[in-house]
């Protein structure tokens, strides 16, 4: 003999009579209130009940705004194509200031033909550019240096050209001066260098005062080029990394007293490394900036549209089309030879 059907927990079903859902659910256990009875009310039952505990909804993050690091950057990754340039150079040869100044340009309008179209480390461009404001109330504008200590900081840009076309997320990596000194000294921390792996261009800022400075060219020079060489021979890069040369703190070259022996020294150490380096299989650009002009104010921002041009320029792609075969054997790569 069967068991009776459980009853419902509405009062009016008769499922336990019929064996069927009043609500046409089949089979009735499908039912979420079959098998359930009625609980009697708190005042039925003259209890004083708790008085039920509100939960929190479920915390939502929200971004800081300050520079990435690596969790944050895979993380973006992920919905984005990513336009990717490493910083690199020894200590105060002018990385932070060249991304501060870049945001201080973005903060007055348009950038050369690129216009601000947004950006989710906001909050790491403003420490970095608070001392050179006048609201810092230091007496020289000044930004501040990257800790040994920091870990690798990446800052990004979301930037259109004017004429509406593509965005370009751009991604651009700041790390110590002294990391790099480092790999430089000894080639086996190369390969601690991870961002520089993700680089589409490896940018490596030669401060040009030093440069141009007699007591230390003709060390600082061998030292400029021993750093493109072990990064460049150790595998820190991509195979189709573009690398390029960016010479910072030009205003220091144009000091009346010696602005012609300056622009000659930096003229001859372009030609010699492009040549020397071609020689090596390795090419690149050339460029000059001025990113915070304190010793020649009149040199002004200099560079900085080329550069951020030239960053946010989409690659060119490869061309896939199959060359065609003049006296080839089939019909179809006949017909496509013609065209």
């Amino acid at each position: 003999m069967s068991a009776a059907p459980l009853p419902c927990l509405r009062p009016e079903c008769k499922v336990a009579q019929t064996g069927k859902c009043d609500l046409k659910h089949d089979p009735v256990e499908l039912c979420p209130n079959y098998g359930k009875t009625a609980q009697p009310s708190p005042a039925a039952s003259g209890e004083e009940q708790p008085t039920p505990r509100r939960t929190a909804p479920a915390a939502v993050g929200i971004s800081s705004g300050d520079t990435m690091e690596w969790e944050d950057l895979e993380a973006f990754s992920r919905g984005h194509r990513m336009r990717t340039v490493s910083l690199i150079g020894e200590p105060r040869s002018g990385k932070t200031t060249l991304i501060a100044a870049i945001y201080a340009s973005l903060c007055k309008g348009a950038i050369g033909n690129r216009v601000f179209v947004g950006s989710r480390t906001l909050v790491g461009f403003a420490k970095r550019h608070h001392l050179a404001l006048l609201n810092s109330e230091r007496r020289s504008p000044k930004t501040p240096r990257t800790s040994s200590d920091d870990p690798t900081a990446f800052f990004h840009l979301a930037l259109r050209p004017n004429d509406g076309g593509p965005i370009s997320q751009l991604i651009v990596s700041d790390r110590s001066g002294e990391a790099y000194q480092a790999a430089r000294q000894d080639t086996a921390l190369v390969k601690n260098l991870t961002e520089l792996r993700l680089a589409e261009r490896a940018c490596f800022v030669l401060n040009a005062a030093k440069l141009t400075n007699p007591e230390r060219h003709a060390a600082y020079s061998r030292q400029f080029k021993q750093m493109i060489y072990a990064f460049r021979d150790n595998g820190a890069f991509r195979d189709n990394v573009a690398i390029e040369v960016l010479a910072t703190k030009i205003d220091t070259t144009k000091k009346p007293d010696r602005a012609a022996e300056s622009a000659a020294i930096l003229d001859e150490y372009e030609a010699q490394i492009v040549d020397e380096f071609q020689v090596a299989g390795i090419e690149f650009g050339f460029h000059r900036v001025c990113a915070l002009p304190k010793s020649h104010l009149e040199t002004g921002y200099l560079g900085l549209a080329e550069t951020v041009a030239r960053w946010t320029t989409p690659q060119q792609l490869p061309d896939v089309v199959q060359p065609a075969v003049g006296d080839a054997f089939r019909q179809i790569d006949r017909l496509l030879a013609k065209w």
